[in-house]
């Protein structure tokens, strides 16, 4: 197998209705921000957990990954560059509070978007697409059968899938 160094981060999509949340940035070039909980994949760990561990980090709240919405790809001085934003749903009783790397989080309604200041392009159309379309690939976790850690992202059945 041919390895390749790749800058790896995730994000979480969290839907409630027409709103997702967002957090905004307390530090760095985008303090002040706004865009999805998010951050990197660690040495070790899968990226559906470190989307876990970045919005527990970001917002305070557990979440179960349940599909993958959207995928980033884009090279960044030669090296690849990957962003996974996954499905993720809380239980109804959970609240995000802000943690040590946001200023504030909360469940933004799709007619305010426009008025943000986005992290990105692509944030922002990531977050579109959350509200705009409940086609995802669903997420189905193989780790108690293998023995380790296997995610398969796949079309849902409703879709024509086998798995």
């Amino acid at each position: 197998m041919h390895t390749v160094n790749c800058d790896l981060g995730v994000a979480a999509i969290v839907r409630r209705a027409r709103t997702v949340l967002l957090v905004q940035e307390a530090h760095g070039r985008y303090k002040g921000h706004w865009g999805l909980p998010k951050g990197y994949v660690n040495d070790d760990e899968m990226p559906s957990k470190a989307v876990l561990r970045e919005l527990k980090e970001e917002c305070n709240v557990q979440g179960t990954v349940t599909g993958v919405q959207s995928i980033r790809e884009r090279l960044q001085d030669g090296t690849p560059a990957i962003f996974i934003a996954y499905l993720v749903e809380l239980d109804s009783s959970a609240t995000p509070t802000a943690g040590e790397e946001v200023l504030q989080t909360r469940f933004v309604n799709a007619n305010e978007f426009s008025s943000l200041e986005w992290i990105s392009d692509a944030m922002h159309s990531m977050a579109i697409s959350a509200v705009n379309s409940n086609q995802s690939l669903r997420t189905i976790d193989y780790e108690r059968q293998r023995g380790h850690p296997y995610m398969l992202h796949t079309l849902p059945k409703s879709w024509g899938g086998e798995a």
